[in-house]
């Protein structure tokens, strides 16, 4: 069953949230926006009330980032998550409000839509952000996989690293919704490869050394464990 749709979008051009919302057929509307914009993003969600879109409307602090990504996060609790398909509309608004939209929708696996010249494009791999923090056996595992310039059968890496199957596949399959590895099928066995990606995330040391949330203020960090 095909689970209703989401849109989490930044309050801009009044036309584009309407343009975005309508060919993406959405049933509820989470506006995001700042004080200076109530008057027009009132007009706009007394237009969509019309539609039959539920909105949830978002007041933001401008240029707050740890305020922008903690309300979204908020609004997005697991309850909603697990009701509906989610996406991001982060064509409006300025810098800060975009990246604070951008890390929030990585957070809850979401796509993005870009609107370019009345053409409407869907990144949906953003999802790397999740896992960017390697954990001692997922780094493990990648340089394990490095070693090869082909896939190899998935019970070898436990057998050569000493993981068990079981968390050797559940760290494959992070991996692989990270777009670090990827699963074939050769000879009706599991082999697994590293990817470009996965090879450059291993050797970027800043990244391997910090963790993504350890510099977030505390707020952020609760919203995040929260849903996690």
């Amino acid at each position: 069953m095909t689970k209703p749709k989401l849109l989490v979008a930044l309050f801009g051009e009044p036309n584009t949230v309407e343009r975005i919302a309508i060919r993406r057929r959405v049933d509820q509307l989470l506006l995001v926006f700042t004080r200076n914009q109530l008057e027009d993003a009132e007009y706009i969600m007394n237009k969509f009330s019309t539609l039959g879109i539920q909105i949830i409307p978002i007041m933001v602090t401008p240029s707050d980032f740890t305020n922008t990504l903690s309300s979204i996060l908020r609004a997005l609790d697991n309850q909603t998550l697990d009701k509906y398909q989610v996406e991001f509309s982060v064509t409006s608004g300025n810098t800060i409000l975009t990246i604070a939209a951008s890390v929030a929708a990585a957070i809850v696996k979401a796509s993005i839509l870009c609107n370019e010249e009345n053409d409407i494009f869907e990144i949906s791999e953003i999802w790397p952000a999740q896992l960017v923090n390697l954990t001692h056996k997922k780094r493990e595992i990648l340089s394990f996989l490095e070693r090869f310039s082909s896939a190899v059968y998935q019970k070898d890496i436990s057998k050569e690293t000493g993981i068990s199957q079981s968390s050797v596949s559940r760290h494959i399959h992070d991996l692989e919704l990270a777009r670090y590895v990827t699963r074939v099928r050769i000879a009706r066995k599991k082999h697994v490869q590293i990817t470009e990606l996965g090879s450059t995330i291993l050797h970027h040391k800043q990244i391997r050394k910090r963790r993504i949330w350890g510099s977030y203020p505390s707020q952020v960090a609760e919203c995040i464990q929260t849903m996690g």
